[in-house]
């Protein structure tokens, strides 16, 4: 009980502290998600979305929500990108394997989650040419 009450008083000062201040609190990672259109556009651009659907709250570029980013930003210690939309070296059977196997703590996805369609725009996504 009296955590809760601690609870609602901590959301109701931080709701009503400020309305200049609109990011009291960094945003959650689930809150990304289903955020775009799968199956519209050029297959990078679905790739895009299937990322930001699927791939985002674990291994987006903000690490303060990206645990899966956090963990390879440790594992390659700047040796190569953490943020998988920043690397350069990921290859299309590299990505499908991951996500069709999972790797570590990452979890192996179902193709009745990412079908075979999205998984082959989320391959083209992430290894597009990049500047």
């Amino acid at each position: 009980m009296k955590t809760a009450v601690m609870f609602a008083i901590a959301v109701g000062v931080a709701a009503g502290a400020s309305a200049q201040e609109k990011t009291a609190f960094p945003t959650p990672a689930w809150s990304r998600t289903k955020a775009a259109v799968q199956d519209r556009g050029s297959a990078v651009e679905r790739g895009g979305a299937v990322f930001n659907n699927w791939c985002s709250a674990c291994h987006g570029k903000d690490v303060r929500n990206a645990p899966g980013t956090v963990s390879l930003e440790y594992k390659y210690q700047g040796k190569s990108p953490a943020a998988l939309e920043d690397r350069r070296n990921l290859t299309s059977e590299s990505v499908k394997l991951f996500v069709r196997k999972g790797v570590a703590t990452m979890p192996f996805y179902r193709k009745t989650e990412i079908n075979d369609a999205d998984l082959e725009a989320l391959a083209a996504y992430l290894t597009q040419a990049k500047p």
